[in-house]
């Protein structure tokens, strides 16, 4: 029996070490706050918690930044590539292997200063033509809830296209939505209806060693038992003066 459990062990820490020379890919997509590209390169909240993962974990890591979209099929067609980070809803559960949860993202719609129409329900919503981007997990949950979705490239084109009326409202998670009005003058209103909340995870592809996506999840779970990253988000959401019920 005690060679049997010796070559159950081994099987097991085989399972869990990932293996040598594995690189995970992480693509990722401009989003401000939370990915943000300047004249130094990535910045942002979703980078800093890359540059904690990357140096807890040991791992192999690089970050490569793409279209949205783009980001998404490379996860979903490629052993590790992941994509970071996106909504983790239960129309893409099945599709990755989720590292999980970086943070809740909290979404709201907002109107026009001008509107003399306030949102009280879901309901509210279907009667209003929604801007939102391509990809956005919160585009797909408004389409499943029967609301007209228009879908800009961005979440900043999305909230253009309010300013210049092409949509009636705009939804957006509540930190970006707060970059927008920090640097934008749009004439939309700064308190939207708070309407939604999901989890913001990394989605890695379904064949990438597991050895390794059990490694980055051990680290997020210790960094997030650590703090650093509500220390992270603490930090934007005074920088953009907005409550991200931390």
């Amino acid at each position: 029996m005690a060679p049997l459990k010796a070559s159950c062990l081994s099987a097991s820490l085989a399972l869990s070490l990932p293996a040598q020379g594995v690189e995970l890919v992480f693509n990722t997509y401009l989003d401000p706050p939370y990915v943000i590209q300047n004249q130094r390169g990535l910045a942002g909240v979703n980078i800093e918690v890359y540059e904690l993962l990357k140096k807890h974990s040991k791992l192999d890591i690089s970050i490569r930044l793409l279209p949205l979209k783009r980001a998404y099929l490379m996860a979903l067609e490629s052993p590790n590539n992941c994509v970071f980070a996106i909504e983790r809803s239960q129309a893409r559960e099945s599709s990755f292997n989720w590292i999980s949860p970086m943070y809740i993202s909290r979404y709201a719609i907002y109107q026009p200063q001008q509107s003399i129409t306030p949102l009280s329900s879901v309901a509210d919503l279907q009667q209003l033509k929604i801007g939102s981007y391509l990809g956005s997990g919160i585009g797909e949950y408004l389409e499943s809830l029967g609301v007209e979705v228009d879908l800009a490239k961005t979440n900043l084109n999305s909230a253009k296209k309010l300013q210049r009326q092409r949509t009636q409202a705009w939804a957006s998670d509540i930190l970006s939505s707060a970059y927008v009005h920090y640097h934008y003058s749009l004439g939309i209103q700064k308190q939207g209806f708070d309407f939604y909340s999901s989890l913001r995870a990394i989605a890695c592809n379904k064949d990438s060693d597991a050895g390794a996506l059990h490694k980055l999840q051990t680290s997020l779970n210790q960094l997030q038992k650590s703090g650093k990253i509500s220390k992270i988000l603490a930090s934007y959401e005074q920088q953009y003066q907005v409550d991200l019920g931390l």
